[in-house]
């Protein structure tokens, strides 16, 4: 069968088994407190598969992938974890017993645990040389380092020290400028 003949069979017989009984199971029985059962997909950290975890069932269940269904452990506190390598599939836990709440659940896909997120979008993006922002750069940098030459000795003006640096003519000479302006204005106050 294709795919989404399959889903289609699933789904039918899911919507009839809610409709001849099932919808008892999906409601809780007066004053008790079911939590909500839950299940995500996560891809692997090289992309090659994914993990599948859930947590808040009751045992027994299937992993319905579209394909196939395989029976599922469930843990005594409800949870699960299985690592397939079919990643780009929709995931769906099924209850066997009709008397089961949460008869279908899907999984959503979340991002990788591994992939890491920059800290300061801002830094990420590229200074284009002779720019604004490599201007104030430069200015910045200049002006700590002609303060903390000053502080050392007012004898000696501080040198940019451009050995392993890539930057623009514009920022070293926005550099020498506050790094000298800096040097002579807390030697003057000294």
């Amino acid at each position: 069968m294709y795919r989404s003949t399959r889903r289609a069979v699933v789904a039918s017989l899911l919507v009839s088994s809610v409709v001849c009984g099932g919808a008892v199971a999906l409601a809780p029985a007066a004053g008790a407190a079911v939590p909500a059962a839950s299940c995500t997909v996560t891809p692997g950290p090289n992309d090659t598969y994914v993990t599948i975890t859930g947590e808040g069932f009751t045992g027994p269940r299937k992993l319905n992938d579209g394909e196939s269904t395989v029976d599922l452990a469930i843990g005594p506190d409800g949870t699960f974890r299985v690592q397939r390598f079919q990643k780009n599939v929709d995931y769906t836990v099924l209850a066997v017993n009709e008397d089961q709440n949460f008869i279908f659940v899907n999984c959503k896909r979340v991002g990788s645990t591994a992939t890491p997120k920059p800290q300061n979008p801002q830094n990420t993006t590229p200074v284009q040389p002779g720019s604004r922002r490599d201007i104030a750069q430069g200015r910045a940098a200049g002006t700590q380092a002609g303060a903390a030459a000053a502080k050392k000795s007012c004898t000696m003006k501080p040198v940019a020290d451009k050995s392993g640096q890539q930057h623009s003519d514009a920022y070293w000479k926005a550099w020498t400028q506050a790094a000298n302006r800096a040097f002579n204005q807390v030697c003057k106050n000294s």
